[in-house]
């Protein structure tokens, strides 16, 4: 089964990326070496935690921590388990109140998760894993390196000479986040088909992990609107089922391993 599960994997990376080229997403070559742009969103990430070390606001409530370190073990374990490059890798998910967006991952293996969102979701292990799963497949598909590329295509590497600056002139703007947002769409849709390979490979509930999209359906009621990148809570919901119902449909016999 995990030969199945990492060849769709890789199978689902390479339909999102023609798609990409297909809806006029530009490609964008690596602008700068991997490790300098995993370095400047680690950074990054440091920042967010040592704001709320500051302010306090690192969420203390030992019983939620437990069941997000445990879900992310789990999920952490699913990646290690079809791609070699995490083989090694120990993730974290850390739980800050109120960051204002449910989920953020990070090269370096980091995810840091609002306490909030999970708590008024009431959000059950299933959808925690569905959730960190999605967040994992950003990290392993490097779509934080795709922005930092997209920033020295749109000033060019004389104005932003290293990864770092070219995160902070992204952060710098808002216009940047909406020139770069039909890549971001993008991303988000391959976050959520590789998400939903770990998610199975973990080894989780799916009905009970894809009512975390009328969850957030709801949500989008009262807001009128999809939040950010994201395609529709029911859009995401039926993509998410289609590979999971894919990945059910193989027999244990096909799989030599």
């Amino acid at each position: 089964m995990k030969t199945c599960i990492a060849i769709l994997f890789l199978l689902l990376g390479g339909i999102c990326c023609a798609q990409g080229a297909a809806d006029g997403a530009p490609p964008y070559q690596a602008a700068y070496p991997e490790s300098d742009a995993a370095a400047a969103w680690r950074a990054l990430a440091a920042s967010y935690v040592r704001k709320a070390l500051k302010d306090r606001t690192l969420d203390a409530d030992r019983t939620l921590n437990a069941r997000v370190d445990a879900v992310m073990a789990t999920v952490g374990a699913a990646v290690a388990a079809i791609d070699a490059r995490f083989a090694d890798s120990s993730w974290r998910a850390i739980l800050i109140h109120d960051f204002g967006y449910g989920a953020a991952a990070f090269p370096g293996e980091t995810i840091l998760v609002d306490a909030k969102f999970v708590r008024t979701l009431q959000l059950n292990d299933d959808e925690l894993a569905l959730i960190l799963s999605h967040e994992a497949a950003h990290v392993i598909a490097g779509h934080a390196s795709v922005k930092l590329s997209f920033m020295s295509a749109v000033l060019g590497k004389e104005r932003l000479p290293n990864a770092r600056s070219a995160l902070l002139e992204f952060l710098a703007k808002d216009d940047y986040a909406a020139a770069y947002r039909p890549t971001a769409q993008l991303q988000e849709r391959e976050a959520d088909a590789l998400g939903a390979a770990i998610f199975f490979a973990a080894g989780y509930a799916p009905q009970r992990a894809l009512g975390v999209f009328d969850k957030l359906a709801t949500l989008e009621s009262r807001e009128g609107q999809a939040a950010d990148a994201h395609d529709t809570a029911a859009v995401r919901k039926r993509a998410v089922s289609a590979v999971i119902a894919e990945l059910q449909g193989f027999r244990p016999g096909r799989d030599s391993n």
